[in-house]
């Protein structure tokens, strides 16, 4: 019967409660890295109301988007909420819950300010988190509660990370409310009526795009792209720039310029930085440009940042004299007379690669390796192994690699020291880099992978305690980062600009197959190897240039608790494996003597 004007229709949260469907993901779960239960915002369950009219048909009822929802009580940890949808219909949201901001705005320096209402439920400690759609990626911020209102800044084009200050990187965020522990899920926060007509809100700091916008019609929402000029951005101008201005480029006289480029503009570090250094310690009349990828490294006064992906950057590859890389150039480069190009590569190859491997470890174009003029060998097992599997034409020049001089450097020590500082690590706790290869079959796609944990980090945690600090290094490649509530046990310092300065700092490191077992050896201090699943990466994900499981210079463990036992005892470790640690060393770091950057140096000038 069609209520007359002015009548109620009761909703029973009872009725609601028992046809509430139950969520069922297959027992997949794509959280946070470490996480042993999900943190994705709680499930909602929104029903449609509708009049039943005679002959059983349905009408949709009306109601404005711009109509304030209004919450009943909660009930059970739940409430009920009746709202409008985008498309002016009425619906009932059967959710835990959650919070409103009605107050946006936008400082100058790229922090973003946001305030809103809070349920009467939300825990006294909460904090705002930034969450990738697609990665476990995050960051935390605190909320300053006032009331029933929450207050939140955001400084999204200066966010702290362990590489200094960076800006969000380029995707998509949502922003969601979680209680300070992860007592209870994460919520989505939402954006009140009165703050759509103002979205989307964008604004641009040192060339990096913000848009805050929404989803699912409230739900808040972060698009951020590249770090790019405007000018630069786009398909089409990547064309014209890579087609046109590139080559445009190749026809003007060289520069006395040196662009650096390490691990595709992602850090400033590896062998790049040990030549950058040695060059500049040298003084040279040359200018030292350094491939910047979305801003996401911090460059010193000693060498000026170019954007990759830039018309400078493609300029810069087209006539600079000297181009040090660590890994592959773009497809398109083409060395030119007179061009210098040196690749250091990036480790010993313990595990295969390139054309050795079936997974894209190496060159992504066959002429790839015909650009470099020489290629760095660290050692002697090394060498025929990158000239075969990298198809580099001529004979790899077998003087060490550049990164590993740090290990022999008379300041390494206070190096040390100032690393542990920057990362907050307090004296006498023992220092564990943990550092996991990447995997190729858990990608999200060619160039974002997820983080490989099988380390149970709230059980290390319980075992090791305060006397440890557990640093986690995810290999460049990797996209996924630790929540920020495992610190101060655990903290992810992928984002520290160079993984040797960790290594310095390091008492012991726990590895997988990653070829910064070959630098550490220079150390002599212990290496554990967490490798539960060897039998299936040696014979079918990727597979070893060496009997792995002979020259290992450490115990190769299968879980968590093997882990912490050793971890117990170093001492026991260090004895029981001398005789493999000794014979690692020998096979490679036979040439790491400090002056590998100086023959590189000396290569270049001649």
């Amino acid at each position: 019967r069609r209520p007359a004007p002015g009548h109620t229709v009761r909703v029973l949260p009872d009725a609601l409660a028992a046809a509430r469907p139950v969520p069922d993901d297959g027992g997949s779960h794509h959280g946070a890295p470490g996480d042993t239960a999900p943190h994705a915002p709680a499930h909602s369950s929104t029903w449609e109301a509708a009049l039943a009219l005679p002959g059983g048909a349905t009408a949709l009822i009306a109601c404005s988007p711009t109509l304030a929802p209004l919450a009943l009580p909660p009930v059970r940890g739940r409430e009920l909420v009746a709202a409008g949808t985008a498309a002016g219909h009425l619906v009932v949201h059967d959710r835990v819950p959650q919070p409103y901001a009605d107050r946006v705005v936008w400082r100058v320096d790229g922090t973003l300010l946001l305030a809103g209402t809070l349920p009467a439920a939300a825990p006294p400690a909460t904090e705002l988190v930034l969450a990738h759609t697609a990665h476990a990626a995050e960051w935390a911020f605190p909320v300053t509660h006032d009331g029933e209102r929450f207050h939140c800044a955001l400084p999204l084009a200066a966010l702290p990370s362990p590489g200094g200050p960076l800006p969000l990187p380029a995707g998509h965020w949502a922003l969601r409310l979680r209680a300070v522990g992860g007592a209870t899920p994460d919520v989505p926060v939402r954006f009140a009526p009165s703050v759509l007509d103002g979205l989307p809100a964008s604004r641009a700091v040192r060339g990096k795009p913000f848009t805050l916008d929404r989803r699912d019609h409230d739900e808040v929402f972060l698009a951020t792209g590249a770090t790019l000029p405007v000018t630069d951005r786009g398909p089409y101008r990547r064309r014209v720039l890579r087609e046109t201005h590139y080559p445009l480029h190749r026809g003007r006289p060289l520069r006395d310029a040196i662009l650096y480029s390490s691990f595709g503009g992602r850090t400033y570090g590896d062998s790049p930085r040990a030549v950058h250094e040695e060059l500049v310690r040298r003084g040279i009349g040359a200018e030292h440009l350094w491939a910047v990828r979305d801003g996401q490294t911090a460059v010193p006064d000693t060498a000026r940042a170019v954007v990759v992906g830039s018309a400078e950057w493609h300029g810069a590859l087209a006539h600079s004299r000297w181009v040090v890389a660590n890994t592959q150039l773009p497809g398109f480069f083409r060395r030119r007379q007179g061009q210098l190009v040196v690749q250091t590569w990036h480790g010993t190859p313990l595990k295969r690669i390139g054309a050795d491997s079936a997974g894209s470890h190496g060159p992504s174009h066959p002429e790839a390796a015909r650009q470099w003029s020489v290629l760095l060998s660290p050692n002697a097992h090394s060498t025929p192994v990158l000239r075969e599997a990298l198809g580099f034409p001529g004979e790899p020049l077998e003087s060490g690699l550049p990164r590993t001089d740090a290990f022999f450097a008379p300041d390494r020590a206070e190096r040390a020291a100032a690393v542990r500082a920057r990362l907050g690590v307090d004296d006498g706790r023992t220092v564990v880099l943990y550092a996991p290869t990447v995997r190729g079959h858990l990608a999200y796609d060619r160039h974002h992978h997820r983080l490989h944990l099988p380390l149970d980090l709230d059980a290390a945690r319980r075992a090791l305690g305060d006397d440890h600090a557990l640093l986690v290094r995810g290999h460049p490649l990797v996209a996924d980062r630790l929540p920020a509530h495992h610190a101060p046990f655990a903290v992810d310092v992928t984002a520290y600009p160079d993984a040797t300065d960790l290594l310095l700092a390091a008492d012991v490191l726990v590895t997988d197959y990653s070829s910064l077992a070959a630098d550490f050896a220079n150390t002599g201090r212990p290496m554990l190897f967490l490798t539960p699943d060897l039998p299936y990466y040696r014979d079918t994900l990727r597979g070893f240039t060496v009997d792995f499981e002979a020259v290992a210079p450490g115990p190769q463990l299968g879980s968590t608790g093997e882990l912490i036992d050793a971890l117990g005892d170093l001492d026991a470790v260090a004895r029981a494996g001398a005789g493999a640690y000794g014979r690692f060393r020998e096979a490679f770091c036979h040439r790491d003597d400090g002056a590998a950057a100086a023959r590189a140096a000396d290569l270049m000038l001649r």
